[in-house]
């Protein structure tokens, strides 16, 4: 018998080099460290510099005798461990390996290879005589059944026997979930109302984007909306033209006179704040298309603002405020129910009613 020692190298062990980087870059930071404490330390008008070297003067014997003791206990410690080691042995000659017990009878194999005009796994399926007292279990199947057979003639399954379940008592109808009710036709836009489309649509997006800047730019996102939903409401009443442009500017020639005071007061309309221009442009082509509409706000046909105090708040009903601006609609005009409305917010509002 031999006995060889086989070296196991250690799969985690650093290499050469990276033990020479790990060092250098530990010295490196050690520099580094000392360099800025160094610094601080001359920074705060400590003189540790100059202490050390008078502290070396003074024991200079004790510092020569330094490197000795540091190289004694380098000597004494182990730079690595060991390589861990298994020792194997190996057999002279030829052993004799016992060979395991067949669990099946060589008997049975002869038999299976004495099948030569049958098929295999037909025959292994048909449990014979012989493989009775076999310890390997077999599961026996209805000879019906042909399994990798070349028979062309179909499989023949035993007949399925119906089998009736007693029918459990009816579901009541008050705890069964119904049904969703479907959310109704989409409410046609301001813009399909009016017959906008082309250049006609163009120009209404445009003097309603100048009615929001002017009138409403300072305003919250609401306000702006608001305002935008009154001059379309005015197109709608039937008391006023019934386009956007025509309402935004109707007696612009005279001044302060007007219905907005934009359109009349003879003051630059130089457009001077790109981003609320932007959102006033955004919020005429949603109004327009019928995705914005205020519930509060209604059917109004008139605002103004908080700090002026006009006669004709006497003859109206007050519906909102956003902002700086208050909104009414006429008493003696009703409440606009009549009036068309757009927007999944309105529809939500008229079922409600």
């Amino acid at each position: 018998m031999l006995t060889r020692s086989i070296d196991i190298a250690d799969p985690f062990e650093l290499t050469i080099e990276e033990k020479i980087f790990r060092g250098a870059k530990r010295l490196c930071i050690a520099s580094a460290i000392g360099a800025v404490m160094l610094s601080a330390l001359d920074l705060a008008d400590i003189r540790s510099v100059e202490s050390a070297a008078d502290l070396i003067h003074a024991n200079r014997a004790r510092f020569a005798d330094l490197p000795n003791i540091i190289r004694t206990g380098i000597q004494s410690i182990a730079i690595a461990a060991p390589s861990p080691s298994a020792s194997a042995m190996i057999p002279r000659g030829d052993i004799a390996i016992p060979r395991q017990a067949a669990r099946v009878d060589d008997s049975l194999i002869a038999e299976l290879s004495a099948v030569r005009n049958r098929d295999a796994v037909e025959f292994a399926m048909r449990s014979p005589p012989s493989w009775k007292n076999a310890e390997l279990p077999i599961a026996s199947t209805p000879a019906a059944m042909v399994f990798a057979s070349a028979d062309p003639a179909p499989l023949q399954l035993p007949p399925i026997t119906p089998v009736s379940l007693p029918m459990s008592a009816a579901i009541p109808l008050d705890v069964v979930p119904m049904p969703r009710p479907a959310p109704g036709a989409p409410l046609p836009s301001p813009a399909e109302l009016m017959h906008l489309e082309g250049k006609a649509y163009v120009k209404a997006e445009r003097c309603l984007a100048n009615a929001i800047y002017f009138e409403a730019r300072s305003e919250p996102v609401s306000g702006q909306i608001a305002v935008a939903q009154v001059v379309v409401n005015r197109a709608f009443s039937g008391f006023y033209p019934n386009d956007v442009c025509s309402v935004v500017y109707q007696n612009a020639h005279r001044h302060l006179a007007c219905q907005f005071t934009f359109a009349c007061d003879g003051k630059s309309k130089a457009i001077n704040e790109r981003g609320a221009w932007a959102r006033a442009n955004r919020i005429a082509k949603q109004t327009l298309e019928g995705k914005l509409y205020v519930t509060a706000v209604g059917a109004s046909t008139h605002y103004h603002a908080i700090y002026v105090h006009p006669n004709w708040v006497r003859e109206m009903h007050k519906n909102a405020r956003y902002g700086i601006h208050n909104f009414y609609r006429p008493i003696a005009w009703g409440n606009g129910a009549e009036e068309p409305v757009w927007g999944t917010a309105a529809l939500a509002q008229n079922k409600k009613k």
